[in-house]
């Protein structure tokens, strides 16, 4: 694997052209993103053989696995907003040292949640409904997934460190690697090909867990062994509880506000349910085609968290306002162009999904109002993005849950329900929530509150004074002219 991925050192991005610089940062994540969903893609197709209690597992403890992806993924930003602000600052040892602590706490974390997680996956399945022919083949997958989440982890550390030192191409290629062997372990322990054992829907998670796991390991290797911009030792491990309180301060609202997200969207697909299954999978197929259209946004929302980061680290205020518009107008143009191409298509694009006459017109009325929101996602998520690589992620949790739960699932229930609306006054909410957060999320970013750094100035040490400084003192003090 070694020979396959090169690394790259930390990248100075408090100097050179802005836009040049975040598309550079964007278009890896955007790859990753697009691998993340073949990698769900793959597992579907493959299971899809052994029948629909296959399918129905991972689907129904998806938002179970969900929940715990929220909070690695929430708690990990403080990595990056911490690591970027140090090495803006060109504090390189404790950009090390706080890269060591998220490392540490993160995975302590881990191994508390997946071991619990393996004991309490049967009450979780049973819980969630899961019956009699579905709860043993769930709760199998669930274990193992749960266990696997180390593995999980030890991902979102590698990547939130290295694109807090403005490294996003290595996480893509660790993630496209990590596609690459679940697509060939898949059939291997879910069939039983060759000498391997046919563990059905439990090997697709056994793949799963192992793909993540090797690129994890290898991740973690690059981080210690000082091959990329962090170069993690065993006495950054000391856990101190003051870089602890920092981390769950700037992860903590992270990863309630993904947590959050989680939930409502949950909360979402209940609702819609009442709607009728047509309505469902026009919005099952409308989320998937948005996962893709916005995912220039999502890129650019990193992008713009590693920019301001090491600008605010290195006092560049300007500089890190500057990238963050830059972004938004990126983002809005590319965003723009989706509109109008999901817009005239719309009708196509979800009949490549489905050839159900009701969900394809359900789905082309989805598009002609939402399409038209595609921009102010995209600001949202470069906006959120900003507040992340600040460190202030209370305002990010705050936008992303303003946009679902005060405005999203009331308007659902109002427009649909109460106004007797239907199907379009679910596709109106999503317009006007996606709409509202963002103009609510520009005015908190007119206001500037984002602009100040989460690292405490460094500390002032006087040099010491050695032998060779004394006799320079000596020297200096007998060829002064003498004083009259």
């Amino acid at each position: 694997m070694s020979g396959g991925i090169h690394t790259q050192k930390k990248r100075d991005l408090t100097n050179g052209p802005i836009a040049r610089t975040l598309l550079v940062l964007a278009w890896p994540v955007m790859l990753s993103n697009l691998f993340q969903t073949i990698y769900n893609l793959v597992d579907t197709l493959w299971l899809g053989r052994l029948g629909k209690v296959a399918i129905a597992a991972p689907t129904i403890v998806w938002p179970l696995v969900f929940l715990m992806i929220s909070v690695g993924a929430g708690i990990t930003i403080a990595g990056t907003a911490l690591v970027a602000q140090y090495t803006g600052a060109r504090r390189e040892e404790e950009a090390n040292h706080a890269a060591g602590q998220v490392f540490a706490f993160t995975g302590i974390l881990a191994l508390v949640l997946g071991i619990s997680g393996v004991f309490i996956a049967r009450p979780l399945m049973v819980a969630m409904g899961a019956g009699p022919d579905l709860l043993p083949a769930a709760t199998s997958y669930l274990r193992i997934i749960y266990g696997g989440i180390p593995a999980m982890f030890g991902m979102f550390i590698v990547t939130s460190l290295l694109n807090g030192v403005g490294d996003t191409m290595t996480p893509m290629k660790l993630m496209g690697v990590s596609v690459v062997l679940n697509i060939v372990l898949d059939p291997l322990f879910i069939f039983g090909w060759g000498p391997f054992p046919a563990w059905g829907i439990t090997g697709a998670a056994v793949a799963t867990v192992i793909s993540r796991g090797l690129v994890a390991i290898y991740g973690l290797y690059l981080l210690f062994a000082g091959k990329v911009g962090i170069h993690l030792r065993l006495r950054h491990l000391r856990l101190e509880w003051a870089m602890v309180k920092h981390i769950l301060v700037i992860g903590g609202p992270a990863s309630l506000g993904q947590s959050g997200t989680a939930l409502g969207f949950s909360i979402m697909t209940g609702i819609l349910a009442r709607f009728g299954t047509a309505v469902v999978s026009a919005f099952g197929i409308g989320n998937r085609i948005i996962s893709i259209a916005i995912m220039p946004a999502m890129g650019l929302g990193q992008a713009a968290a590693t920019m301001v980061g090491q600008n605010l680290g290195a006092k560049e205020t300007k500089r890190a306002e500057h990238s963050a518009w830059t972004a938004i107008w990126i983002s809005t143009a590319f965003l723009l162009a989706a509109s109008a191409a999901v817009y005239f298509l719309r009708t196509s694009l979800v009949r490549v999904f489905i050839n159900d006459p009701e969900v394809i017109s359900l789905g082309a009325s989805m598009f002609a109002i939402t399409a038209m929101a595609f921009p102010f996602m995209g600001i949202l998520q470069v906006i959120i993005g900003a507040y992340q690589g600040s460190g202030h992620t209370v305002y990010s949790m705050f936008f992303s849950l303003f946009r679902l739960w005060a405005l999203r699932i009331p308007l659902v229930y109002f427009l649909g329900f109460s106004l007797a609306m239907g199907a379009d006054g679910v596709w109106w909410a999503m317009f006007i929530s996606n709409f509202g957060a963002s103009a609510v999320s520009i005015g908190f970013f007119l206001s500037g509150n984002w602009k100040h750094r989460i690292i405490k100035e460094a500390p002032i040490t006087l040099a010491p004074v050695t032998d060779d400084a004394r006799e320079s003192e000596l020297i200096v003090e007998e060829t002064r002219p003498l004083q009259r």
